[in-house]
């Protein structure tokens, strides 16, 4: 399947359930976060299940037992713009659970409101002071107990299937309030949906880790934990690819 069906796909669905953003959107403002954290949960499962069906991608965990259903912060190598479903799917068991994103998404209004009530933080990585609020409003999320999908790149990585440096905010947040963080590696996501002019179907590997809680309350603590894990993604990573 070409990636513009695939994105046919995606706003056919999203657009046919509008209503479903509606009854989200008034039960936020009604403060029924937990109805509307529900609604959406299942919303995001049938995305899914839809787009993955309709591309022919099946997904392998190895790990899946590491991951929790209490209140975490997920870390994952980023190969492809649908890496944000793959970790949907990953934290399927661990709803609510939002995304980190990149400031630009916010701009597109129909990806703004279904994301702001999945629980998405979005992020000015341009303004140093814009990003600190945003990592405020994700210990936010954390402390309401919505999980947090982070991407520690930052972006897609440029070389695929090669890994980019970590950026420390994830781990920050997960400090904040002692929350467990789960390492979620992917291995050949850019292969199925980035790598190729079009998307071909077959498995997507990946590898759940235990989980780590960092201990310390300064930034050398979790510029640690960030480079530590770095390290275990980039090796797995290269041995998986042999290279």
């Amino acid at each position: 399947m070409g990636k513009l069906k695939v994105f046919g796909t995606i706003g056919a669905i999203i657009f046919g359930n509008l209503g479903t953003l509606k009854k989200a959107e008034k039960l936020a403002a009604q403060g029924d976060l937990d109805e509307r954290d529900r609604l959406i949960g299942q919303f995001a499962d049938e995305v899914c299940d839809r787009i993955f069906r309709a591309a022919d991608v099946q997904m392998q965990i190895e790990g899946a037992e590491n991951i929790p259903s209490e209140t975490c912060v997920f870390i994952a190598n980023h190969q492809s713009i649908f890496d944000a479903l793959v970790m949907l799917a990953v934290a399927k068991n661990n709803r609510p659970c939002g995304f980190i994103m990149k400031k630009e998404h916010e701009k597109i209004p129909m990806a703004k409101r279904w994301c702001t009530q999945l629980g998405c933080v979005f992020v000015d990585r341009e303004n140093p002071r814009a990003g600190v609020r945003a990592l405020k409003e994700a210990e936010a999320n954390l402390e309401r107990g919505v999980s947090m999908v982070v991407f520690p790149e930052g972006t897609r990585t440029k070389n695929y299937p090669h890994l980019g440096p970590f950026k420390n905010g994830a781990f920050k947040i997960a400090q904040s309030g002692k929350y467990p963080i789960v390492p979620v590696i992917l291995y050949d996501a850019g292969e199925r949906f980035e790598a190729a002019e079009k998307m071909t179907g077959g498995t997507i590997h990946m590898k759940v880790l235990p989980s780590v809680t960092l201990t310390g309350t300064d930034r050398k603590e979790y510029k640690r934990c960030a480079d530590e894990l770095e390290e275990v993604f980039r090796k797995e990573i290269e041995e998986y690819h042999k290279f």
